[in-house]
């Protein structure tokens, strides 16, 4: 009788290319047996690796957080401050602004997750809100459109970055393309 392998943290995340915080995510929920180690580190069993990752889907949760992080950057760096229309916005404008970039992302992953459901009525809701935030803040059409291209750079930088980590499916670009382009459309037919 062969012993079981046990596999680290970062050989089993690399083995099915998840992110290891999403494994450690998956062993929390007992979908993946561990163990710790007496100093405290978890090892992962390389048949349930093997067993995941022969049926493992792409881990869009972390189109989220790296969407998440690269409009941190964008802030705290100063690139948003460089734009004039981002002036506009006031402090209840720029937490607007927040919760529907998150809502934007949640909504493509829901998207993304279950490209049977038909999502229109959510992305036309979606865009009626860019475009209601907009003429809030006193933004005209064109410069609705710039902060929209903006925050669409985010997504579409995060989204690359998933493909060269070998995370997404090969259809990621061009589904994420579509999306945001509905969002866009959605945004503008609202503002008129």
């Amino acid at each position: 009788m062969r012993m079981p392998t046990w596999l680290s943290l970062d050989e089993a995340a690399k083995r099915l290319s998840v992110h290891p915080a999403t494994l450690r995510e998956w062993a929390d929920k007992g979908q993946i047996r561990t163990f710790r180690t007496p100093g405290g580190h978890r090892r992962f069993s390389e048949v349930d690796v093997a067993h995941l990752g022969a049926h493992a889907k792409p881990d869009l949760s972390l189109l989220l957080h790296a969407t998440v992080g690269h409009a941190r950057i964008a802030t705290s760096g100063g690139r948003l401050a460089s734009e004039s229309w981002y002036a506009r916005f006031d402090e209840v404008a720029k937490v607007r602004q927040r919760e529907l970039g998150m809502q934007l992302v949640q909504l493509l992953v829901s998207f993304l997750s279950d490209g049977g459901h038909d999502w229109s009525a959510e992305i036309k809701q979606l865009g009626a809100r860019y475009a209601e935030l907009a003429r809030d803040a006193g933004l005209s059409l064109g410069d609705a459109m710039r902060a929209f291209h903006l925050f669409e750079g985010i997504v579409r930088t995060s989204v690359a970055e998933l493909g060269a980590a070998k995370v997404g499916r090969a259809d990621l670009e061009e589904n994420v393309g579509w999306f945001l382009n509905e969002v866009r459309v959605a945004m503008v037919e609202a503002f008129s």
